[in-house]
C-alpha cells in the first residue's frame, strides 16, 4: 500500500488493447464504485463509456483471473499495490 492507505491499480481497457489507466484507490473501494469512477469524465474524458447494447462491465484481477464482483472490495478480491485489473464486457473471456 502507498503511504496514504491507497493501492495503485492499473485498469486495462476492454476494447482498446494496451490502453491502461493507473489509479490510486482505497482497498475498501468496491467493483461497482471503481466502474463508476472509470466512467466519470475527469475533464479529459472518461476512461470508459457506457457499455454497448445494454451490456455490463465486469472486473477481473489479471494475476489470478478472479472476478471482482460489484459489491466486493478490492481488499476482499486480494488486489495488491501494482496489480492489473481487466475491465471486460459481461461474457468476454480472458485475453479477449
Amino acid at each position: 500500500m502507498t503511504n496514504n492507505n491507497t493501492i495503485e491499480v492499473h485498469f486495462m481497457h476492454p476494447r482498446k488493447s494496451g490502453e491502461l489507466l493507473t489509479a490510486d484507490i482505497s482497498p475498501h473501494c468496491t467493483g461497482h464504485e471503481a466502474l463508476q469512477g472509470l466512467m466519470t469524465d475527469d475533464g479529459t474524458g472518461a476512461f470508459l463509456v457506457a457499455p454497448p447494447n445494454g451490456q455490463v462491465y465486469e472486473l477481473a484481477l489479471k494475476r489470478t483471473d478472479e472476478a471482482i464482483t460489484p459489491n466486493m472490495t478490492f481488499m476482499q478480491a486480494g488486489v495488491i499495490d501494482g496489480d492489473t485489473v481487466e475491465v471486460r464486457l459481461a461474457g468476454q473471456g480472458a485475453g479477449a
